[in-house]
């Protein structure tokens, strides 16, 4: 499959998410316009991210990438635009072409899925990532990007892949570490995000003694 790629430093996309993006450089405005052209189910970008070697300043594009789907476009009237993506798929790269403003490549795409037998495992995860992102989503939703009623429409054993890659995509955390969880493998994905949510539950335990003080003025 032929993709035209679109590197950024800090982002990267996971399947089954949104992505808003805005579109100003002239080469990715090339793009967009070819894309357009295109009939709707063709119309897919490779979000991959770019990471840059902190000595040499080289540039280099991280694997795998998500191949999304562009469901939305509003066009500006200075020649930007915004769009909206939709994660589709993992991909990995075969080899660059040549030929566009912009970079594309030939990409082969990763399966993501649980495996076989594997149902009451999954399963199991998956009570226990919602068990502690409700905690999360209740104490700091505004800050880590979903909340309790987007827990309960994901509550379900066939969204488990996109309840771990929303919480992928929503948590505050570094791009490099964003890149590791899109590498991995959707079930190990599902044990770090775990992980990942046990500690900030953690840490919002250790604090709740300290936040009605921090709350109250100091005594005159």
């Amino acid at each position: 499959m032929l993709l035209p790629l679109f590197p950024l430093p800090d982002v990267v996309h996971f399947p089954g998410t949104p992505l808003p993006l805005h579109i100003f450089e002239p080469r990715y405005r090339a793009m967009v316009a070819d894309l357009l052209a295109r009939p709707p189910a063709e119309r897919r970008i490779g979000m991959i991210l770019l990471a840059r070697d902190a000595d040499t300043g080289a540039a280099e594009l991280l694997e795998p990438g998500t191949a999304g789907r562009l469901v939305d476009h509003e066009a500006l009237p200075d020649g930007r635009s915004n769009i909206l993506l939709a994660g589709e798929f993992r991909f990995a790269i075969e080899r660059e072409v040549e030929g566009k403003a912009y970079r594309q490549a030939l990409v082969r795409p990763l399966t993501e899925g649980t495996p076989p037998g594997a149902e009451a495992e999954v399963e199991q995860l998956r009570r226990r990532i919602l068990g502690l992102a409700r905690p999360v989503a209740r104490e700091c939703a505004a800050r880590c990007g979903f909340d309790a009623q987007e827990l309960a429409r994901l509550d379900r054993p066939e969204r488990f892949e996109q309840l771990v890659n929303r919480l992928a995509a929503s948590l505050d955390l570094p791009a490099l570490r964003k890149q590791t969880l899109l590498a991995e493998p959707l079930a190990a994905r599902a044990h770090s995000i775990a992980g990942i949510l046990r500690s900030r539950v953690l840490v919002l335990d250790a604090l709740r003694p300290y936040r009605g003080q921090a709350a109250t003025p100091e005594a005159q």
